[in-house]
């Protein structure tokens, strides 16, 4: 007997967050043409979809029980990049299943590096697609060039060539406190591959970088980083830089890095609720340069996949869990942090406009890859297909797709299974029927607004008052 539980619609236009964006987003866009500000037609679709998401009356896919004929409806989702929580959180687990069965290597250590960058860099990286693909490349280049002079010093290899690392670089764009901070994840492999006498991968462990090991990382990303803006002509060291960010873009940007309001008087912070008893001391484990902090201090043992498994689901997470937000009495809209900051702070006081405003700024530009590869992880990588996990199962046809059950993938290949990817995330098996327990298939996918609304019109004649 499954242990799952039965599947109910979420029905999101009961939660905070949608009743939010719902109410206030009108006002937002009004506000912002009062001010003569565009909003980006990628900010406002990604909106659009958030207020669809999870709607029966925007389309579902119907599924069929062969055996007692029981009908299930299963909403859309919208597969926002920005802030739905839903979505943020099946993308979360659907990546760190891919990434832990399909690309990282088993049985052996993986390292987390962490870069942060000084304020007017994360502002110039927010709406920059190149220069965060650059920046993830030096990132890449400074910690494998530092990875195999250690194989060569602990090895003794007789060239840096014959050491083969790894990493996987993920940029997330948000603090804990739902602000706009870019920042760089790196997941990668804790030592080398090098090619044995028949030419087969062996893995050799390297030690733990110390902290002066890390500062001379940073101050060498910092240079690198550097030196790349002023070939760019973007960064100079006396005059004053252009404004690269749509001005509405850089207004929201500025105001969610500093913590004021981005629509109130000029300097004015967000209302912060905590107790100084909460205040933690910093840890002060990373390398520091000019505003570059890079951090090493995560390591995950060769046999323990469990946090392997966590750690990818860390670095894939969404900004916005959707019990952390509640509406207050007097109308404003709290959030809790996860872990209180330094000075103590552990919850945020948002006006409706100004909370559109940090979710708005939290929403990434279009050709922006979250995920980038590199070294052996790379896709063309001559090492690759031999160190990577081999794929589980064979890519079905894109024609199976439509009737397939939760055993095969989906289009798409390497993607986890639609109703096994729900399973994982809210622990339902929405292909179970709950009269008979049988298997059930999905039989259409309903996407015509007038089809949808007479079928809902029938379902709803033919259930009792």
């Amino acid at each position: 007997m499954s242990c799952l539980a039965t599947y109910q619609r979420r029905k999101p236009e009961h939660l905070v967050l949608h009743m939010c964006v719902t109410e206030h987003l009108p006002r937002f866009l009004l506000h912002c043409e009062d001010l003569d500000r565009y909003v980006p037609r990628f900010v406002q679709r990604e909106f659009e979809g958030f207020l669809r998401c999870g709607i029966l009356d925007y389309g579902f896919a119907r599924v069929h029980c062969p055996e007692c004929s029981y009908d299930r409806l299963v909403a859309f989702s919208c597969k926002g990049r920005g802030f739905c929580p839903s979505c943020g959180a099946r993308r979360m687990e659907d990546g760190a299943a891919h990434l832990c069965n399909e690309v990282l290597p088993p049985l052996i250590p993986y390292r987390q590096w962490v870069l942060s960058f000084p304020r007017p860099l994360r502002y110039l990286m927010a709406y920059n697609p190149a220069i965060c693909r650059d920046i993830t490349r030096i990132l890449s280049r400074v910690v494998f060039r530092f990875l195999r002079r250690q194989a060569k010093v602990f090895l003794k290899l007789k060239s840096v060539a014959l050491a083969n690392p790894g990493l996987l670089v993920v940029i997330q764009r948000f603090g804990s406190g739902l602000n706009l901070n870019v920042h760089l994840h790196a997941l990668g492999t804790d030592g080398v591959y090098v090619l044995d006498e028949e030419g087969r991968p062996v893995f050799w462990a390297l030690p733990e970088p110390t902290r002066e090991e890390l500062d001379t990382l940073a101050a060498r990303i910092c240079e690198e980083v550097l030196d790349l803006l002023r070939r760019r002509g973007i960064w100079s060291d006396s005059d004053e830089n252009e404004d690269p960010v749509d001005p509405l873009l850089g207004q929201l940007a500025r105001a969610s890095m500093t913590g004021t309001l981005a629509f109130g008087p000029a300097g004015s912070r967000v209302v912060t609720l905590g107790s100084p008893a909460a205040a933690r001391p910093s840890k002060g484990r990373a390398g520091h340069a000019s505003g570059f902090n890079l951090d090493a201090a995560v390591r995950v043992a060769a046999d323990d996949r469990f946090h392997r498994e966590r750690l990818c689901r860390y670095l894939l997470r969404p900004p916005l869990a959707q019990g952390r937000l509640v509406e207050r009495n007097d109308g404003r809209y709290a959030f809790q942090m996860k872990s209180p900051w330094p000075d103590g702070t552990s919850v945020l006081v948002f006006n409706g406009v100004e909370l559109i405003g940090r979710l708005a700024a939290l929403v990434p530009p279009p050709k922006l890859h979250a995920v980038r590869y590199f070294g052996i992880f790379a896709p063309n990588a001559k090492l690759r297909p031999l160190v990577v996990p081999k794929p589980l199962k064979p890519k079905p046809s894109p024609a199976c797709c439509i009737l397939s059950d939760d055993t095969e993938k989906s289009r798409y290949g390497r993607r986890t299974p639609w109703a096994q990817l729900l399973q994982m995330v809210f622990g339902i098996d929405v292909l179970q029927c709950p009269k008979c327990s049988s298997r059930m298939q999905r039989i259409a996918f309903l996407t015509q607004p007038r089809v949808i609304r007479r079928f809902l019109d029938a379902i709803s004649r033919r259930e009792p008052p």
